[in-house]
């Protein structure tokens, strides 16, 4: 919508007869009107049980650059993991790779529930502190 605002003062085809903010909103209106229109037009697959064929198939794969900076952010996290000391890091891979529950650690590690806890904690606190001293964004 802004650009379409933009565009049209730029080709010098908007008076400042009435007010600008009028204006903008009959341009935003009649865009949402086209939209819907459009989406009208477009003919509705369904499946044999009746729902709206993209609701059911799933074909938005990560592009080529996605997957490179998913596979980027996952090496700086595996590298800033290695840095941690060993019972933190245990337990952040134990929680979020192998996906087990703090008692499932603390049975793991010869640990308490608590302990489990505080170590994650700890491991999370100084990942944040590495990314703000590293100036990492994932």
């Amino acid at each position: 919508m802004l650009i379409k605002i933009i565009d049209t003062i730029r080709g010098g085809r908007y008076t400042e007869e009435g007010k600008f903010l009028p204006w903008a909103m009959r341009i935003a209106h009649n865009l949402c009107v086209d939209h819907f229109r459009k989406v009208k037009r477009t003919p509705a697959i369904k499946t044999s049980d009746d729902r709206d064929i993209f609701e059911v198939i799933n074909f938005t794969e990560d592009g080529a650059d996605q997957k490179m900076m998913k596979r980027q952010s996952y090496d700086r996290v595996r590298q800033m993991l290695d840095l941690l000391p060993d019972d933190q890091r245990e337990v952040i891979i134990l929680r979020h790779y192998a996906d087990l529950s703090f008692k499932e650690i603390a049975a793991l590690t010869n640990c308490s529930i608590n302990t489990a806890l505080g170590r994650m904690r700890y491991g999370l606190i100084n990942l944040r502190k590495m990314m703000l001293q590293k100036k990492i964004a994932l």
